[in-house]
């Protein structure tokens, strides 16, 4: 499959974000938001002794207990990733931005961005690797909630220079936080998209 290349791929300077124009990029999640995966998050109970597992969808509603054990290995594998499928209409805005020459990011709660580097490649989109954030990645040394993590992400991105944001995410509390930073921060533009399971 023939690549598609972000234009900045390999650029590590980004003098050519100005802060007085409009800097784009298109943000997306990644599991139920730009594909569907067999991964599940394994819950062990260790007062009861129950197991059970979760969807990523399922996952957004849980609340953790104290005596509640998890276990996020499916997320640590590629082949499984690589075997999702995948949302069509959302990969086809990703592919329609690269096409137009504009910035895209992953801002994703798995915990490997080289992972996520992998399968972007594997689906045909060669994507700058520093506008990627596996949240749970420790290089990242981010801390918090996801929702927290994310916006630290967001924070990031906007040091960078970008301040026009488009997101998309199957999380309505992420949803949530990425409308709040535009009021947060007014010099920033967001469109935040919730992406709904049908």
């Amino acid at each position: 499959m023939k690549k598609i290349s972000n234009y900045i791929i390999e650029r590590k300077e980004y003098n050519f974000l100005d802060p007085k124009k409009r800097n784009e990029i298109t943000v997306f999640d990644i599991d139920d938001t730009l594909v569907f995966t067999k991964s599940k998050i394994k819950i062990h109970d260790t007062k009861t002794g129950e197991r059970y597992e979760l969807t990523p969808q399922e996952f957004n509603d849980y609340i953790k207990k104290p005596h509640h054990e998890q276990d996020f290995s499916d997320f640590s594998s590629l082949e499984i990733l690589k075997a999702g499928k995948l949302i069509d209409w959302v990969v086809n805005i990703l592919k329609q931005t690269l096409k137009k020459k504009k910035a895209v990011g992953v801002i994703t709660a798995r915990g490997d961005r080289q992972l996520i580097k992998d399968f972007l490649m594997h689906i045909g989109f060669d994507i700058n690797i520093d506008f990627i954030f596996a949240i749970n990645d420790p290089r990242h040394g981010l801390t918090g909630t996801v929702p927290e993590k994310k916006k630290e992400a967001f924070k990031r991105l906007m040091e960078l220079g970008f301040n026009d944001f488009r997101f998309f995410d199957d999380s309505k509390e992420n949803i949530d936080f990425a409308n709040q930073l535009a009021d947060d921060y007014p010099n920033i533009k967001m469109y935040a998209k919730h992406i709904k399971q049908r």
